[in-house]
């Protein structure tokens, strides 16, 4: 009885451990470089599942709805079937309504062009991950369709964003979302807008943080517990 018991907490205790994970917070781990600067490969992501309502317990669908995501979130959602369905994490920089188009690679909201500061500290661009080559971007402080600034990346010569000419109206029910790495994502701009119903939660901060220099993975020291601006 003892034996049966002790397996009885023990379920007891999973079964909280998973409820919370599916209604309340969960993590996420950064697997490419296409949320860089803000997001490097290797960061371990906290991800609040309460931000925009209530999730059904043990399934990734939204019980109640109390809020929307908003221009600049970092936002978790399924990404669509026909891509594999995985779990993505990108910037939303359009909500229904929106108008989205880029203007000389700039982000242009609503036929007003983002604000673009180039940011000459080139620092965050350590122990970045994978194989992008940091000399190959330049940093800029990117403003005005959001309610916080934030850093993107864009190639120096050429680059994805700078041949866009394509524009989007996003749909009713549906956000536009794309990388902070704006020449180098997957996103909005190829599979189309996101369904808000298929976003799970906003990211709120890093943990902690693991990088690829040398032999074995390190910690990033500078990134445990990095708040993430929304």
């Amino acid at each position: 009885m003892k034996f049966f018991k002790e397996i009885k907490e023990i379920l007891i205790i999973l079964a909280l451990i998973v409820f919370f994970r599916s209604s309340i917070l969960n993590w996420y781990l950064i697997p490419s470089s296409s949320m860089l600067p803000t997001l490097k490969i290797g960061d371990h992501v906290v991800v609040n599942k309460l931000s925009y309502g209530l999730m059904f317990p043990f399934m990734e669908k939204r019980l109640i709805n109390w809020s929307s995501p908003k221009r600049g979130d970092l936002v978790v959602f399924q990404g669509p079937l026909r891509e594999g369905g995985q779990t993505i994490l990108k910037r939303v920089v359009g909500i229904a309504g929106d108008t989205i188009s880029f203007t000389d690679g700039i982000l242009t909201v609503n036929n007003k062009p983002a604000q673009n500061i180039q940011d000459m500290d080139r620092s965050i661009l350590k122990d970045i991950g994978g194989i992008e080559k940091s000399e190959d971007y330049n940093i800029f402080i990117e403003s005005g369709f959001s309610q916080y600034p934030h850093k993107i990346l864009r190639k120096k010569m050429g680059g994805l964003s700078l041949e866009e000419s394509k524009s989007w109206v996003v749909p009713e029910g549906k956000i536009f979302c794309i990388g902070d790495n704006r020449d180098n994502s997957y996103d909005s701009r190829f599979w189309g807008p996101v369904d808000e119903k298929s976003v799970y939660g906003r990211a709120l901060f890093i943990t902690y943080s693991t990088g690829d220099q040398g032999t074995w993975p390190n910690l990033r020291n500078d990134r445990w517990f990095l708040k993430l601006t929304n």
